[in-house]
């Protein structure tokens, strides 16, 4: 029997089929995400600002100077939220096409139904892992954030450099571009789980410990920790094709260990159940609602954090 299916395909754009109406729209917004992403943006219009006001607030209580490496600092701060908020937007787009791909009401070619679908198929998981990548870019940027808040306490930062893996940070300068001065946040990642909270402890702040409990509630939220599995599988291991093939991830030898025979098959061209698009949105839909929380929550406790180290954050603000 001879089987016919479509093995490869290739497409030149993800520009999104059109409706009757000329118009692509997508069927939830999701506009809270989007509002929240523009605001984070925006905060790296103020770093000057805060750094200038960070300068005289230091003068004020008489801290010991030097001040420029905390300026810096504030500086740094406020252009990390700003990409955080670029990457959130970004996220946000391939999201909404992802959606747009899937509208019923978008025009198909009767002549070429199979293959448009197929095509539907790998353009949605496609813009799903794209908006995953800066929702996890969005992330590991804000673990970082967090981490150089910290960093502006002394007590906090004399831990934080203390160990023995953080060293080759060389004390994670403002604007360093070394490697081990950023490093990944993931669910597993000790710095994180144990070093960050030791650290926020030591500085007695109370609001450094809330800013870092948040943080770790992110990183055992069961949306995240799903996100981050996918990216394993899709960017560490062997990543499902989205049509069908005859390549199945078990082989398709099988051994009998009591008997030592073995069972050679062939099997029919199938997809693989982990390309399901549909489940790569849902994973990618509900991490852009965990992240969108954590954001939310994030900016009055990064105002409180800084503020009880005499720092500035976005200048004219009213904090929550």
């Amino acid at each position: 029997m001879t089987e016919q299916w479509t093995s490869a395909l290739s497409f030149s754009s993800f520009s999104v089929p059109l409706r009757p109406d000329g118009t692509p729209a997508a069927t939830d917004p999701r506009r809270s995400i989007e509002d929240i992403a523009m605001r984070w943006q925006s905060h790296s219009s103020h770093g000057a600002t805060a750094g200038w006001a960070s300068d005289a607030a230091l003068r004020k209580v008489a801290a010991p100077p030097p001040y420029g490496a905390l300026v810096n600092r504030v500086v740094e701060i406020h252009g990390i939220a700003g990409s955080i908020g670029e990457q959130l937007t970004l996220a946000w787009a391939a999201e909404q096409d992802a959606q747009r791909f899937q509208s019923p009401q978008i025009e198909r070619s009767a002549d070429h139904l199979e293959t448009t679908l197929a095509a539907q198929r790998m353009a949605v998981r496609a813009l799903c892992e794209m908006s995953t990548h800066f929702l996890l870019g969005a992330v590991h940027s804000l673990a970082n954030l967090v981490l150089r808040v910290l960093l502006c306490d002394a007590e906090a930062a004399a831990v934080i450099n203390a160990e023995k893996q953080n060293r080759s940070a060389k004390g994670f300068e403002p604007a360093s571009s070394r490697k081990w001065a950023w490093p990944t946040f993931s669910p597993t990642t000790e710095l994180w789980s144990r070093v960050l909270p030791t650290a926020a402890q030591a500085s007695g702040l109370r609001s450094h410990e809330i800013l870092v409990t948040r943080l770790l509630s992110l990183q055992q939220d069961p949306r995240f920790v799903a996100l981050d599995a996918r990216r394993g599988m899709d960017y560490h291991r062997h990543r499902p094709q989205s049509l069908e093939h005859r390549s199945p991830s078990s082989g398709i030898v099988s051994t009998d260990t009591a008997t030592g025979t073995s069972t050679m098959r062939m099997p029919s061209a199938c997809t693989d159940s982990r390309s399901d698009e549909q489940a790569v949105h849902r994973i990618c839909t509900e991490a852009l609602t965990c992240v969108g929380e954590v954001l939310h929550d994030m900016e009055p406790l990064i105002a409180e954090a800084l503020s009880a180290c005499h720092l500035e954050w976005r200048p004219g603000t009213v904090r929550s």
